[in-house]
Parts: structure tokens; sequence; C-alpha cells
């Protein structure tokens, strides 16, 4: 079976919407949220973003899920910081190695060019920080505030 990883195409909308609504609305998040920051995402991606790259994953030519990037900068490790910040892969095409695939495919292509790969993950979705402490990501012991914008 061929794995697949490439950019968003503006044809990719319905089917990243579809996969996002499923995972905002999974126990791998801890809220669900507003359908317009999925489309907008997309928007944003599917425009080549300097912020954010979409990237679909495919099994054998049918879509099986999809990762989204974002990037920053850091003082603290001096320089890119490449945020993973969505991971998602239809159940019917997890374990086949497509999260395998995917961070071969991150660390390869962002090889010399970032200084910090980071991602966040709910305490409890033990499967998924499983499988990120595998590719050598760890805990911090930082608390992570947000204040949402209304």
């Amino acid at each position: 079976m061929m794995i697949t990883i490439r950019d968003f195409k503006t044809t990719d909308k319905a089917n990243f919407c579809a996969m996002a609504e499923a995972f905002y609305n999974s126990n791998a998040v801890s809220h669900a949220i507003a359908a317009k920051n999925i489309t907008t995402t997309f928007d944003l991606c599917a425009a080549k973003s300097p912020y954010a790259r979409g990237l679909i994953l495919e099994y054998d030519s049918h879509t099986a899920g999809f990762g989204l990037l974002s990037f920053t900068h850091t003082l603290e490790a001096g320089g890119l910081v490449v945020l993973l910040e969505d991971l998602y892969i239809d159940e019917k095409f997890r374990g086949k190695g497509l999260a395998k695939q995917f961070f071969d495919f991150l660390f390869n292509e962002y090889n010399g060019k970032a200084a910090r790969y980071r991602l966040e993950v709910t305490k409890t979705n033990q499967h998924a920080i499983d499988i990120y402490k595998r590719y050598g990501f760890c805990e911090l012991d930082y608390v992570n505030m947000i204040r949402l914008v209304q």
C-alpha cells in the first residue's frame, strides 16, 4: 500500500472539513470548535499562508487523515518552532503506519530549519501520548494558558 503526504488542494475542502469535525467531536480534544474555524483554517492553508500548513494523508489513494502545522520563532531554542496543531487519522486507516510516515515526513521536511517541534495532547489521550513519545516528544513542566477572544 502506498502512503502519500501532500499539501492541501482546494478540492480537499469537503474531506478536510468532515475529518476536522470528527476530530473536534472526539475524545482526543477537550472541546468542540466552531465550524467557521474549520473553513477559515482550510482557506488559510490552501492559500499557502506562511503561518499555517495543511497536509493530507492518503493511503492507497484514499484520504486517510490530515495534519495541521503552524509556525513561530522561539528565543529559548533560537529558531523556528514547528507546531503540530492537529494530527488526525481516520479510524479505518489507523494501525497502517500513517503516524510513522507523517513524523518521518515532518522531521525530514524541516530538518535543518526547525529548532523545535511542539504539540499539545489531552492528558486522557494516552494512545497519542505513547505515539508522540516514540518520536522523541517529552512532556514539559509548563502550564498552558489561553485567553479566548470572543
